[in-house]
Parts: C-alpha cells; sequence; structure tokens
C-alpha cells in the first residue's frame, strides 16, 4: 500500500470540526467555519475614482463647446453631501460622494483649475475623450463587492487583507473553525527529557541514553498546523500506556502515538491497542513503514514510528490530512529536481529532504536523518524503482 492509498483510509478519522466567534484582532491566521456574505455593498453610495469635477450631462456640453462651467460646492471624502444644480459642476476629492445626477468626474488636469487650494468659482475643460462613458470615473454601487456576495468561502484562511475586508463590510465578528486539540503520547522507557545529562552508554547506567526529540518536534508540527497539543510522556508498561491515553481521549479530537508500533518485544502501543481499537501494518515507504491507526472511545488515533524522521515524515503526510489540509493526494506540488539523480527503492516510496536552488529548482539531501530534514524545504517523492529521475525531471515535493 502506498502512503496515498493509506491517507485515503484515514479520512473517515477526520475529527468533526467545531466553531467559535471571534472578533477581528483575533481572527488573523483562522478558517472560516462558514460562508460569509457582504451585508452592504462597496461602495455604498456612488463615489469618485479621482480629484476633479463632478458634473451633468449639460454641464459636459457646455464645456466641450469651451463654455465656463460653474462650481458650486466642494465634497471631500466623508463629507456632506452637495447637491449638484443643473449645468454646473461640483468639486470632488477621491472617495468622496458622487452628487445625484452627475454624468461624469473629470479630471483635475483636464481643466484649468489648481490641483490644490481654493475652491474655484468656474472651470474650463479641454481634451475631453471623444466617446466619453457615462459614469466616467464614477465607482457605482457595489463595483468593489455587491451586497449579499460571498466573501469568504467556508474553510478560507484569514489573512491581513481578510481581516481589513471584514472591517471595511462593517464585519466586526466572524465564525471561525475552533482549533483542534491534539493529544501526544511518546513512549520509550530508553527517552530522557531534550535537557537531561545523557549517562554514558559503556557504565551500563539504567538512565535514558535517547534524548526526546519527537516531543518538541511533534509539538511544533501541531502548532504550526494551528492546533493545540496536549503532550505526555510514557514508558513500556501497557497498562500505563492505556492511563495516559484515557485521560488524553477524554479531551481531545485526535491522539497522536510515536513509537511501540513494531514487531519487538516492547511495542507498547501495538500491545495495548491492537484488535480492539486499532489496526497496524506497513506503508510501502521509506522512511515511517510502520503505521497504525484506529479509535479509542471514539477518539481517532494515529500510530507512528518512534524513529524521528520518520515520525517527522508521517506527520507531514498523514496527520496534515486529519488536521485540515487535505488529502495527500492533493498536496503534492511539481518541481524540476536538480543535483544528482534520485533513484527509487524496490520496498517503497523514498521520501527524501529537498532544498529549493536559487533559482527555483529542488535538490535532495544526501540522507533522510532528522538532521536532513531540519534543513528541508520540501521532502522529496521518489516512486519505488526502477522509478529514477535525472536532473530537469520533474518531480514530486510536499512543502514542509
Amino acid at each position: 500500500m502506498e502512503p496515498e492509498d493509506y491517507d485515503r483510509l484515514l479520512a473517515d478519522l477526520r475529527p468533526r470540526p467545531t466553531s467559535e466567534v471571534v472578533g477581528l484582532e483575533a481572527a488573523l491566521g483562522r478558517r472560516t467555519a462558514h460562508e460569509v456574505r457582504a451585508p452592504q455593498s462597496v461602495p455604498r453610495v456612488p463615489t469618485s475614482a479621482m480629484d476633479g469635477f463632478a458634473l451633468d450631462a449639460a454641464a459636459l456640453a457646455a464645456a466641450r463647446s469651451g463654455g465656463e462651467v460653474s462650481v458650486v460646492g466642494d465634497i471631500a471624502a466623508g463629507r456632506p453631501y452637495v447637491v449638484l444644480e443643473q449645468g454646473t459642476a461640483v468639486r470632488v476629492m477621491t472617495g468622496a460622494h458622487v452628487p445625484s445626477g452627475a454624468e461624469a468626474v473629470v479630471p483635475v488636469e483636464f481643466t484649468d483649475a489648481q490641483p490644490a487650494g481654493g475652491v474655484p468659482s468656474t472651470i474650463r475643460i479641454a481634451d475631453l475623450p471623444a466617446d466619453l462613458p457615462s459614469g466616467w470615473n464614477i465607482r457605482r454601487v457595489g463595483e468593489d463587492v455587491g451586497a449579499g456576495t460571498v466573501v469568504l468561502a467556508p474553510g478560507d484562511l484569514i489573512t491581513d487583507a481578510g481581516t481589513g475586508l471584514l472591517a471595511m463590510l462593517g464585519i466586526a465578528a466572524v465564525d471561525v473553525t475552533r482549533p483542534l486539540h491534539v493529544g501526544l503520547i511518546v513512549t520509550g522507557d530508553e527517552l530522557g527529557a531534550p535537557d537531561a545529562v545523557v549517562a554514558d552508554a559503556s557504565a551500563q547506567s539504567p538512565a535514558a541514553l535517547i534524548l526526546n526529540s519527537n516531543l518538541p518536534m511533534l509539538e511544533a508540527a501541531i502548532a504550526s498546523a494551528g492546533a493545540s497539543a496536549h503532550t505526555r510522556v510514557c514508558g513500556d508498561d501497557p497498562e500505563a500506556f492505556l492511563q495516559v491515553l484515557e485521560e488524553l481521549s477524554a479531551d481531545t479530537d485526535l491522539v497522536i502515538t510515536t513509537g511501540g508500533i513494531s514487531q519487538g518485544a516492547y511495542e507498547v502501543v501495538r500491545s495495548a491497542l491492537e484488535g480492539a481499537h486499532s489496526t497496524f501494518g506497513r506503508v510501502a515507504m521509506r522512511p515511517g513503514g510502520p503505521q497504525g491507526h484506529g479509535r479509542y472511545r471514539g477518539t481517532p488515533l494515529l500510530h507512528f514510528p518512534g524513529t524521528p524522521a520518520a515520525a517527522h515524515v508521517s506527520f507531514h503526510l498523514f496527520a496534515r490530512t486529519l488536521l485540515g489540509a487535505g488529502p495527500l493526494a492533493n498536496r503534492w506540488r511539481k518541481a524540476v529536481a536538480a543535483g544528482d539523480d534520485l533513484s527509487g527503492h524496490p520496498r517503497g516510496v523514498s521520501l527524501r529532504p529537498g532544498v529549493f536552488t536559487p533559482n527555483g529548482e529542488v535538490e535532495a539531501m544526501p540522507r533522510s536523518r532528522l538532521h536532513d530534514f531540519a534543513r528541508a524545504d520540501a521532502i522529496i517523492r521518489v516512486p519505488r524503482a526502477p522509478a529514477a529521475f535525472r536532473p530537469g525531471d520533474v518531480v514530486d515535493i510536499l512543502p514542509c
């Protein structure tokens, strides 16, 4: 089974999102729970697209014949409306409310008026276009956004421009999806805290010999996916593991475990869950072949290998699907390969760390250790042998 096939099996595990209403100050980076429609048009009234003079049809006709046009008012953006009398003009600034009856706004540079200063009593206009359209330089009601228009679809990411759009429409609060709560259980008697002093292995000390990199790495990955991490560390005792899982599953939308899922003697996750709660097997991929999934009291479970590089790859391939990124098959992007030839492995898909070159191509790093993934811009998908890529070939990549 290839990674995309396994990912499709996980689709039913995706947590059901819930929503909450937040103010604009807290909306950045959140995703809309429902479609957002414009409650009003923008602009709400006809506005001027230029600094100039609003003229009705009679005033335009007079101007074309070379006559002077009387100026009867002045409207700046946000200032009160002025009535346009027949055959006259009103000075308007960009964004100002254009008076009713105006046929066009003539830019100030087409007139003999000064761009700044007081309002002239009259103006003359030269060089008007022969085919002057009706409504020239007048932004009609709803030209930017019409009332009732869907401005954000469900699941859209609210960006800085999005917050500005909502404010422009008078929307002070928005219904967004609640961040998912993800439980993370890192297993293994051999693990020590990242700041622990590692004992001398030659002394055969019972102290942990492996520093726990999976916990901070996956905690950061969960946060980068927009979710909230709830972390635990557990040894190789199945009963202790089940107690931790019982606690976490009650308050989380998804639980991820690392380690304890292979065929060895101390596979704590597999011993505790196989059959009754979870299914385990191999996916044709390297690193990250051992995988598992299931449910515990209704809470979805993902089980990743304990090797840090494998846990890292597994999260980006499978956990992000359940956290809202979409199916893995739809998330691969195309890039041009650079560097050395890439050869597939006979046992499955190879997932190689890659870095972007200055000209935008992607080059695979020599190995697939956590050290290499730490410097990577993307995961390169190399199909199983006999597939091979040479520089200039198009490859599938997953930004990471």
